[in-house]
């Protein structure tokens, strides 16, 4: 993972201030130990059927029958555009509305992440608001779009069952909790 985001903007955008640059082996296992406290991280990682990792996503803030968020969505960058993150996302939200009973999942994308707008959008999340200079890169600021999904919406998208929605590149993933940091470093 630390090798999908090579420049200091990369990691800006995918995480905000969550993690300082460069990222690091340290960093990574600090944030995996933060997952072993009730309902404040579930983090997963996507492999293809060779074991290699092609995918990051975490399910946070959880707040059980209430709501959780999606954060920290990230495809290694010669998997993208192969339905890995709607593949991804789709299990995530599965998992987050069965385990969790949440009522509402929300999340944060960069504005101009087109592609990942695109995916949560075939996924109906709804766009609910931007949030202006949100994140500074330099002297430069990025919009935040605020989306969020309903159980309700996501209940009537898939019927509760959504290998329907994985394209066929991405049928041979599999998210699965990462229990060791040597399990999702790449």
């Amino acid at each position: 993972m630390i090798s999908w985001l090579p420049a200091e903007a990369d990691l800006v955008e995918w995480c905000a201030a969550f993690f300082r640059y460069p990222l690091t082996r340290a960093q990574l296992e600090r944030y995996l130990e933060s997952s072993k406290e009730p309902n404040v991280r579930e983090i997963f990682t996507a492999r293809a059927d060779d074991g290699q990792a092609v995918g990051h996503v975490e399910i946070s803030q959880i707040w059980p029958h209430l709501s959780s968020r999606l954060s920290r969505i990230l495809v290694a960058p010669d998997q993208r555009r192969r339905g890995v993150a709607l593949s991804m996302v789709a299990q995530a939200l599965s998992r987050t509305f069965d385990a969790h009973r949440v009522d509402r999942v929300d999340l944060g994308v960069s504005a101009n992440n087109l592609a990942a707008i695109g995916c949560y959008k075939k996924l109906e999340f709804a766009q609910v608001g931007t949030w202006p200079n949100a994140i500074k890169v330099g002297s430069r600021s990025i919009d935040v779009v605020w989306m969020t999904m309903t159980r309700d919406r996501w209940t009537d998208f898939c019927g509760g069952n959504n290998d329907r929605l994985k394209p066929k590149a991405a049928q041979g993933l599999r998210a699965g909790m990462m229990s060791t940091p040597s399990a999702h470093l790449p």
